[in-house]
């Protein structure tokens, strides 16, 4: 746990990507969110290119020139839905790609998905029973070549999760946890663990008369976790970092 902390160093909290095209953001607005939140320490972003944000967040990476201080949370997959099998040729297409999109030479957490159609447990598990050996040796060689520093699974699965993390080269999981939502708690504290939905979509705050105080209360929840490594939280404006801004401090 340690060395994966140190190796890492990620903020407190991650700036989650998602919803800038949905909120209407301007690419110079997503700036703005970039650089305020290096101001109060949010170094770390969350993104994926089937985000229908991704394009607007690369854009606003670059125009930003901070790319360089950014620690990078990448969501990949594979198999992806239709794929017929696991490719280490594919994933490792799919992580250069990133590479060349976000202007780095490495990304700190590969958040990997084995995905289905539809998304079930026999298939995905079938797979990593069928090509253990060429996932292992897929995440090994990627982290070799220093495309990746580390591979989290997303599970979906409280099963998948506990077989996922016999693999030697799977370092920890990203995934959900809230007051609401505790089927992974006992990962969180036991290995490195990267959190998801802090507010529960939301909805721990739409009935709150105290909306910051619900935040931070939740937020802290999800910190005592003994192996927490940060926070993924939708940020989609430099008012919203104030909030945040209280917490941190």
């Amino acid at each position: 746990m340690e060395r994966i902390k140190q190796t890492l160093n990620l903020s407190k909290l991650t700036l989650g990507t998602m919803r800038f095209h949905d909120k209407q953001l301007t690419v110079n607005q997503v700036v703005d969110i970039i650089n305020e939140g290096l101001e109060i320490g949010i170094n770390t972003h969350h993104s994926s290119f089937e985000y229908s944000s991704y394009e607007l967040y690369s854009k606003a990476l670059e125009k930003s020139g901070k790319g360089k201080e950014i620690k990078h949370i990448v969501k990949l997959s594979s198999p992806h839905f239709k794929d017929d099998a696991f490719s280490a040729k594919i994933l490792e297409e799919r992580v250069d790609n990133q590479l060349k999109a976000l202007h780095i030479d490495s990304i700190d957490v590969l958040q990997w998905l084995v995905r289905s159609q539809p998304i079930n447990d026999a298939d995905r598990l079938q797979t990593l029973e069928d090509q253990q050996e060429e996932i292992v040796a897929s995440i090994e060689d990627l982290k070799k070549k220093g495309k990746i520093k580390t591979c989290f699974s997303f599970p979906y699965s409280v099963n998948f999760a506990k077989k996922v993390l016999e693999f030697d080269q799977v370092d920890g999981l990203v995934t959900y946890l809230n007051k609401e939502e505790l089927e992974y708690q006992e990962f969180a504290n036991t290995i490195p663990f990267i959190a998801i939905r802090p507010l529960f979509a939301g909805k721990l705050i739409e009935k709150s008369t105290d909306i910051d105080a619900e935040i931070i209360s939740s937020l802290q929840f999800v910190e005592n976790h003994k192996t927490l490594l940060s926070t993924i939280v939708g940020i989609n404006s430099t008012k919203q970092l104030q909030t945040y801004k209280k917490y941190l401090k």
